[in-house]
């Protein structure tokens, strides 16, 4: 059941980035409404999470594997770009995350 509820937590927190974006700085209140429900949404998953994994593991988990989806998104929806450099530091964060998940949740 952690894994579900942190998988939930990745996506909520996500799309509460991209709500923020297309907020445009609060000038779209409906989206920064969504921003607002969806991170509260996050954090409700988060702390189910924690109830089954660990905190270390769970935290570092979520925060990269957000990051990368947001950065994916912000590529392929928002056509953003990103230079060599900032693919290099890209890839070593999905490196940590599959060291991560090899080595385990303990």
């Amino acid at each position: 059941m952690g894994y579900l509820y942190l998988v939930l937590t990745i996506i909520l927190e996500s799309a509460s980035i991209v709500f923020m974006k297309l907020s445009n700085g609060f000038q779209n209140k409906l989206h920064f409404t969504y921003s607002i429900v969806t991170y509260l949404l996050s954090f409700l998953f988060f702390t189910l999470a924690l109830r089954y994994l660990s905190l270390g593991w769970a935290n570092a988990v979520w925060a990269g594997t957000s990051a990368v989806l947001v950065a994916l998104i912000g590529i392929f929806y928002f056509g953003e770009k990103l230079n060599a450099v900032q693919m290099a530091f890209m890839a070593l964060i999905i490196v940590g995350l599959v060291g991560l998940n090899v080595s385990g949740n303990d």
